[in-house]
């Protein structure tokens, strides 16, 4: 079988801020990669047969996770640039995806470093008027290859929210509880990687029971864009096919949940562009 590591860096435990990474990286990247090698080991622990693990960095730049300290068989997706970024190496042989270390999106109350995609630029993301995060999203990319979510980690306010959307039967691991946007009571790290190898290994050896995460059969998909300011919306709206709602929104249409990712990551592109002329 094959399984699908994506990473993102806010949601592990022992980290409240961005600030963190820029006065102590070298811990928060450690912390990062243990969290990632623990939820493979436990995959591995499954008593499945396992052919590959593909993780793919998908915090930032994508150069934060140590390959040497993961299990020898996990290939590692790193770097910028890459077309599918936060889901990178995914295609329709995985049989099951985790998602590590995730965040809740933009706007969530008492959310450690809510954002969806780009804090700077979006102040409100929906897909066919549903208001979406990146998990969400994410799952979605993964439910166009026919590819479900099995498990993920993060704050207190993102599991909670995984498994209102996702259902019950999903495998969560939540790493700390939220008080604002950078403070919360985190676990010890000792205990976090005990429950991602045991939820990990739970959920890989049950990969043939979980679905697919669609959006419904609305086609095209629905992408609206709520900008941070004005600035940033005048930039977005050159892209061909924006069409634009008012001052701060935008909308565009994708004929899947595939075209829709990378608009939104063009999007983003572009906003932080606009956002030099402020």
């Amino acid at each position: 079988m094959k399984f699908f590591v994506s990473a993102d860096m806010e949601g592990i435990g022992g980290i409240t801020s961005w600030d963190e990474y820029e006065k102590d990286y070298a811990r928060c990247r450690r912390l990062f990669t243990a969290e990632v090698k623990a939820v493979c080991e436990g995959i591995l622990a499954s008593g499945r047969k396992v052919d590959r693990i593909v993780a793919c960095d998908a915090h930032g730049p994508g150069q934060n996770l140590m390959i040497e300290e993961l299990p020898d068989v996990v290939l590692l997706s790193r770097g910028s640039g890459r077309p599918l970024m936060m889901m990178d190496g995914i295609d329709a042989t995985f049989d099951l995806a985790f998602f590590v270390g995730y965040h809740s999106g933009v706007g969530t109350r008492a959310s450690l470093m809510d954002h969806t995609y780009s804090s700077r630029s979006f102040h409100r993301v929906r897909v066919n008027s549903v208001e979406m995060d990146e998990a969400m999203i994410n799952a979605a990319v993964a439910g166009h290859f026919g590819v479900p979510v099995g498990f993920i980690s993060g704050d207190d306010k993102l599991t909670r929210r995984a498994r209102s959307e996702f259902g019950p039967g999903i495998l969560t691991v939540t790493t700390k509880y939220a008080a604002s946007r950078f403070a919360a009571i985190t676990r010890h790290p000792d205990r976090i990687l005990k429950e991602l190898r045991a939820k990990a290994a739970r959920a890989a050896a049950r990969a043939r029971e979980f679905k697919p995460y669609r959006l419904g059969k609305r086609r095209p998909v629905r992408l609206q864009l709520e900008m941070a300011d004005t600035v940033r919306a005048d930039t977005v709206a050159l892209a061909p096919g924006a069409e634009r709602v008012d001052g701060r929104t935008i909308v565009f249409r994708a004929a899947n949940m595939l075209e829709l990712y990378q608009t939104l990551r063009l999007a983003a592109v572009l906003a932080l562009a606009g956002g030099t002329y402020l």
